[in-house]
């Protein structure tokens, strides 16, 4: 069984580190989200989302999902869209992909992975649409780079 007990240990160490080097972060914190920018990507856990961009906890609003998609039926995706430009006001959405993405490759490759291969029939209809244009490339590693960015 996992050991919970160090993922709370550091969780209090990080809140101490920074209440240390920002006093009252977590006071003004807990009164005031105002975030610029919606986030919208890929649950791959090698993404820090508000890191990678150089923010802190409340400048962005984040969703995240296999494969970093947006779509018509998402509810889940549609209530966060409707949270951050009604309630939060934020003024920029941006859907963030990354090279690499597993759900993107199990995607093209057709790979079964289980109840997610409902969720990716998505990225499967974006394949189809642009099959010819991604199947010419010579690696997998540019077929699945190019799905994920088929505008490129």
């Amino acid at each position: 069984m996992p050991d919970f007990n160090n993922l709370f240990i550091n969780n209090r160490n990080w809140a101490d580190r920074i209440e240390r080097e920002q006093p009252g972060f977590f006071k003004q914190l807990s009164e005031q989200q105002a975030p610029e920018y919606l986030w919208i990507g890929c649950s791959d856990s090698r993404v820090p989302a508000d890191e990678i961009v150089g923010l802190m906890p409340g400048e962005l609003f984040v969703h995240r999902n296999v494969a970093n998609l947006v779509v018509h039926s998402d509810m889940n995706c549609l209530s966060v869209l409707q949270y951050a430009i009604d309630i939060l006001k934020v003024k920029h959405i941006l859907v963030v992909g990354h090279y690499g993405c597993g759900g993107v490759k199990a995607a093209l490759l057709n790979q079964r992975v289980g109840f997610v291969d409902n969720w990716l029939r998505n990225v499967k209809d974006v394949y189809a649409l642009h099959r010819q244009q991604i199947d010419c490339l010579e690696t997998e590693d540019q077929r699945v780079n190019r799905l994920r960015y088929p505008q490129k």
